[in-house]
């Protein structure tokens, strides 16, 4: 094999390709931790010190042997910080307003089936078509973005009694959507039944084709 001649070296475009692919929104609430994820927080710098002879996975590998090792007892403050970690993470989400460029990054990123049903909108975007065109004429010299923050404070303000509508069209919302989804993944899973038997036909017409040849 000639020197030289190998796997083509990635160029800045590839670099800047990893790079969105990567983008996250900015304005998503950090996902709550585990348990274990606690535990290995707080006791790496100490497992380091201890065995400084390990690499990264290695130290992984002792921290989860470690995790393994502990009692009901031991494990029940990690236990309480991941739970009120996921108390904040789902009071967070409720405020969660995505952030615009990003949701347009990711609307351009994979190309949807036209027929595939549409995902059931979030208790804020209900929100927010609901208010949308009241906002915009109080404000009629306000451009999109800044109504969009303006909806965005409006629902952070709006008392947890109201939001319960909204959230209660989502789940209706939710609903439709997973049933929607049923029939049309049938219908998808269907038709490519169908392709496969008219190519297995095709295949059986060929081989008889073939056996009148001989």
């Amino acid at each position: 094999m000639a020197r030289g001649v190998g796997r083509p070296k990635k160029g800045a475009n590839d670099v800047t390709g990893r790079k969105q692919r990567r983008k996250k929104d900015k304005n998503a609430p950090k996902r709550a931790l585990s348990a274990f994820m606690f535990f290995s927080n707080d006791i790496r710098e100490t497992v380091k010190r201890e065995m400084p002879e390990l690499e990264f996975l290695q130290v992984s590998s002792e921290i989860g042997r470690r995790w393994k090792q502990t009692t009901a007892e031991d494990r029940r403050p990690y236990e309480e910080l991941a739970a009120a970690d996921k108390k904040r993470y789902l009071e967070e989400k409720e405020d969660y307003v995505p952030d615009q460029s990003f949701e347009n990054a990711r609307g351009t990123r994979k190309k949807k089936d036209p027929n595939a049903p549409k995902r059931p909108l979030s208790a804020y975007f209900f929100f927010c078509n609901e208010i949308r065109e009241q906002v915009r004429s109080e404000n009629p010299n306000k451009k999109v973005t800044e109504i969009a923050q303006l909806l965005a404070e409006r629902w952070r303000a709006l008392p947890d009694k109201k939001r319960v509508k909204y959230q209660k069209m989502h789940e209706e919302a939710k609903v439709r959507y997973e049933e929607q989804m049923d029939s049309y993944n049938a219908a998808k899973n269907g038709h490519v039944a169908e392709v496969h038997e008219e190519e297995d036909e095709e295949e059986e017409d060929e081989d008889d084709d073939d056996e009148d040849d001989e």
